[in-house]
């Protein structure tokens, strides 16, 4: 007999009655709701939709979105493993035992020369056939760089025999030989190996970019997307010695991935500023969560004789109807929380009445919460079956959602005992073993009928200033109750001959410091202990290694332009929209690329919040409406990292100055992130400045890395700065105590064009015509001018860029020399320089030709040098170092009043205000004495006014 049956409709992720939590960390985004429309509609130009699609049957564009993730995932790119040689250039090994991994990278990624090139990004680079390629839009000029990279490479887990055997092609076969990477678009889906990890965010990234590229929105820095292909098991990375052979780097350690080996060490690319990975979740991920997995447990045995006693308790992955490849998404790396499970009661001792108002119970809470009634042809969400004795209820809740984020989804174990706590309420069963768990269960993860921020600890007892960091929002703790499926055979939960209810739960930890985590876990045991169950050792889960500190303001963008996406369109977002309450930073399980660029990178997608995470496993798919959102986002994303956030960017660099060492000044060694330039305009003393406007002024401070950012420390570590165990130089280093640092750096200054100025006066203005523009530092009370030195050219020391997406907007630049060293004033310098950092070992080039001979150029420049003020393993500015120009007159606007004298006599006032390139005003004022009619031409100042009366009115006036 069917009692009841559930439908598809959702319940919200929000918690009723908890005010969001907001960040400490905020982030001004610059992104204006008109440029995201602009950006949006041109990711749809470029989508390429279609409904139904077979990779290579030419029904699609190869150059939009959705024909680019096709054409790509029909290259079997699967990293299946081998070894690198051990001397330039390093080519991995192509054998039958890999499959000729080689040359199968080597045919992917000369694929994705052209589709960048074909896309038309001015600039596309490949350095060796078998690895990594970049495709870079923006001012090549600009001195800063923001970077997507990611892999278009899939793992040996989707592909395993028992994985192959769960492969369907496109007409629905099992077993197909090279299903895998024969991909193809069915029912709004697009199905090969890599379109979820990572090829196919990849390509969106890519694909993003060339929707900026066609936008021509403002940027301030260049943009660059780098397409690796080892992260999934690629060859061994060569040691530190053999990279040596070719390319010495100061103060070298290898990276753990293969790709970031290539790009960082091989050929010493240039690092970013800021970038991020798409090869994980959004909103955006920080770091790698610790992990605990106690089990919750509660003796049943004292129900054996009762009415509703419980004789079986299983769980795995939904059921949906007319989608026979769910089951193998619980295949994937990580698991699944418990979507689908299923209750057996034993009623014999129940009477007939009590069998319905249990059932009348179930169906009342099913209805309450919207689960009722099944939407046409879908699958019950809750089923209650009676067949003899045994009363069956199975829950489905039509949500597969992975263990690491159980915030977004829907438990069926949790629903399970909501519901048998109302039904076994109904019958008044009080005295039941099981009725105490299921009101338990409910109470902790169901308060209110609502989940979301329950599965952070929200009803456990956990102080409220414990549940997230404060920085960012991540949350310390997650809880996966029964978050360990991997099998599409729903799991035991319990043993009927013991009595034994015992659940397995999930707890992944993001906590800084061990007094937090053991105070919160605390509280996680005595919560479920006073609910009368006993818990595992919860242990003090800390250690989790970070990306990027809490507190970087890179988050803070990224959250904030996720929010925006969302947020501008919350119809065509709706998914994502729905969980906005409950969706902050948080950690991962495994580990990214971003792990080896420190406080620089972050992972920012690809899996958005609400949707299904289909990777290492059989089947992999992504939506073609979440390939399209989760484009719209990286752009919008990455379009807020390109623009300044402060007045400045600068580009470090190397240079040969007598008695310094400029070994540190890389990017790569420095604790430089997008906020470091700040504005520093409040620090210039007005009454210093004489004649001159401020045009703008920034301040820094830079910390020197312990060593390359190829780890990923703990909060702990970044807490100790320069101390012993801490992420920065120590202060008893030996090189560090023998030698005094330098860091060369092009210090730029953006100058917007304000909105008083005319196009004539901004062209005026961007030629220099209002006077030269002048560079000082403020050190204490003192000015110090920075002055070209006799007998050297300006250009040499300073520099101006327009770029071709914002002409409203002028970058002046000076190049400092800050050592870190006493202050003790400023000597102009020039040196050997180079912006790129690539050197080939000397030995290698004494029997080999140089690869590159274009790349590492050498050239004079001169510099500003000055001591920061103390030896500390810091780069820190003076108090202000600005730029000016003199205040000249940009605009002019006349005016004039006639006052009646007597008789036929009148008085002209004429005044004319000067408004000059700071934006402030002044007026210059003259009187004349004029009979009625008597327009003509007056001096004014400087200035000769013509106006026109009649009688006591001014008709017109302008200036001669």
């Amino acid at each position: 007999m069917l009692l009841s049956i559930g439908s598809a409709a959702s319940a919200s992720a929000s918690t009723a009655g908890h005010e969001r939590f907001q960040p400490d960390i905020t982030y001004d985004l610059s992104v204006t709701d008109a440029e995201r429309d602009a950006i949006h509609a041109e990711v749809e130009a470029l989508a390429g939709r279609v409904t139904s699609a077979r990779a290579g049957d030419g029904s699609y564009d190869p150059l939009t979105l959705i024909g680019a993730m096709l054409d790509g995932s029909s290259y079997d790119s699967i990293s299946r493993g081998g070894t690198a040689a051990t001397a330039y250039p390093f080519p991995v090994s192509n054998t039958e035992t890999n499959q000729h991994e080689y040359d199968r990278k080597v045919a992917k990624l000369a694929w994705v020369v052209k589709l960048a090139t074909d896309l038309g990004f001015p600039v596309v680079v490949q350095r060796q056939p078998d690895k990594y390629v970049y495709a870079e839009i923006g001012d090549p000029d600009a001195p800063e760089m923001v970077m997507a990279l990611s892999h278009l490479d899939s793992p040996t887990a989707s592909v395993t025999p028992a994985q192959l055997a769960r492969w369907r092609d496109a007409d629905g076969n099992l077993g197909t030989p090279g299903a895998y990477h024969s991909p193809y678009v069915q029912d709004g889906w697009v199905y090969g190996a890599g379109l979820q990890d990572d090829s196919g965010p990849t390509l969106a990234t890519l694909l993003a970019a060339k929707a900026l590229l066609e936008a021509g929105l403002p940027i301030d820095r260049r943009i660059r997307i780098v397409m690796g292909i080892y992260e999934d098991g690629g060859p061994g990375t060569p040691s530190t010695t053999n990279t040596a052979t070719f390319q010495s780097i100061p103060y070298n350690s290898n990276p753990s991935f293969y790709d970031n080996w290539a790009y960082k060490n091989l050929n010493r690319e240039e690092m970013p500023i800021a970038g991020y990975t798409s090869d994980s979740r959004f909103p955006v991920i920080v770091g790698n969560s610790g992990s605990v997995t106690p089990a919750v447990s509660m003796s049943l045995s004292a129900d054996s004789t009762k009415a509703f006693r419980l004789t079986a308790a299983t769980a795995g992955v939904t059921l949906r109807a007319c989608d026979p490849t769910l089951k193998d998404i619980a295949y994937g790396s990580t698991t699944q929380i418990a979507s689908r499970a299923i209750f057996t009661l034993d009623v014999a001792n129940a009477s007939s009445a009590e069998r319905r108002r249990f059932a009348s119970a179930i169906t009342d809470a099913a209805k309450s919460k919207r689960w009722l009634p099944a939407a046409r042809g879908t699958t019950p969400k809750v089923q209650a079956t009676i067949a003899g004795d045994a009363l069956t209820l199975e829950i489905n809740t039509d949500v597969a959602m992975e263990m690491p984020t159980p915030q977004y989804g829907k438990n069926a174990v949790v629903w399970g005992m909501y519901l048998l706590s109302k039904g076994l309420g109904a019958v008044r069963a009080d005295d039941l073993r099981l009725k105490k768990a299921a009101d338990g269960i409910a109470d902790l993860f169901f308060r209110g009928g609502v989940e979301g921020e329950a599965y952070i600890g929200g009803n456990i007892g956990i102080p409220a200033n414990l549940l997230r960091n404060p920085s960012n929002g991540t949350p310390n703790l997650t809880f996966a109750l029964m978050g360990g499926i991997n099998s599409e055979t729903p799991t035991s939960f319990y043993t009927d001959a013991t009595g034994s209810l015992s659940i397995p739960m999930f707890v992944r930890s993001m906590h800084v410091n061990a007094a937090d985590s053991s105070q919160a876990t605390a509280a996680v045991t005595a919560a479920f202990q006073a609910k009368g169950f006993t818990i595992g050792d919860l242990g003090a889960p800390v250690g989790a290694g970070l990306y990027v500190d809490h507190d970087n303001p890179l988050t803070a963008l990224q959250f904030g332009s996720y929010q925006a996406s969302i947020e501008n369109n919350p119809k065509e977002f709706a998914d994502p929209y729905a969980l906005r309450d409950v969706v902050y930073p948080q950690g991962t399980t495994g580990g990214t690329l971003a792990s080896s660029y420190r406080n620089k990178m972050t992972a920012f997608g690809a899996v958005i919040p609400g949707n299904e995470r289909w990777w290492h496993t059989a089947n992999e798919r992504m939506k073609v409406d979440s390939a399209v959102q989760m484009t719209k986002m990286m752009a919008d994303g990455m379009l807020e990292m390109a623009r300044y956030s402060g007045p400045a960017g600068a580009k470090l660099m190397w240079a040969d100055i007598p008695g310094l060492n400029a070994d540190r000044a890389d990017l790569d060694l420095l604790d430089v992130t997008i906020g470091t330039y700040k504005d520093a305009s409040t620090a210039v003393d007005k009454r210093q400045l004489g004649g001159q406007a401020l045009l703008a002024a920034t301040s820094f401070n830079i910390p020197m890395w312990t060593g390359r950012g190829n780890s990923t420390p703990t909060a702990s570590a970044f807490a100790l700065g320069h101390a012993p165990g801490g992420v920065y130089l120590p202060l008893t280093d030996p090189e560090y105590l023998s030698s005094t640092y330098v860091a060369p750096m092009r210090l730029e200054f953006k100058v917007e064009r304000p909105g008083y100025m005319s196009d004539k006066a901004w062209a005026t203005f961007v030629a220099g015509g209002y006077g030269d523009f002048r560079f000082n530092i403020r050190v204490g009370d003192q000015v110090v001018p920075l002055a070209v030195p006799a007998g050297q050219t300006a250009d040499k020391f300073f520099s101006s860029r327009i770029s071709a997406t914002n002409r409203d907007a002028i970058y002046l630049s000076v190049n400092l020399a800050v050592t870190d060293a006493p202050y003790t004033g400023v000597q102009p310098v020039v040196a050997d320089s180079k912006t790129d950092l690539y050197t080939v070992n000397p030995t290698y080039l004494a029997t080999n030709p140089n690869p590159f001979p274009e790349r590492g150029a050498v050239e004079k420049r001169g510099f500003f040098q000055f001591g920061d003020g103390q030896k500390n393993a810091e780069f820190s500015s003076p108090e202000a170092v600005y730029v000016t120009v003199a205040n000249a007159v940009v605009d002019t606007k006349p005016s004039a009043v006639v006052k009646k004298l007597k008789g036929n006599t009148n008085e002209l006032t004429v005044t004319v205000t000067q408004t000059h390139v700071d934006g402030s005003k002044t007026p210059v004022t003259a009187r004349f004495t004029i009979r009625n009619n008597a327009s003509g031409t007056y001096s004014v100042g400087a200035y000769q006014v013509h106006v026109e009366t009649k009688g006591n009115q001014v008709r017109s006036i302008s200036i001669v």
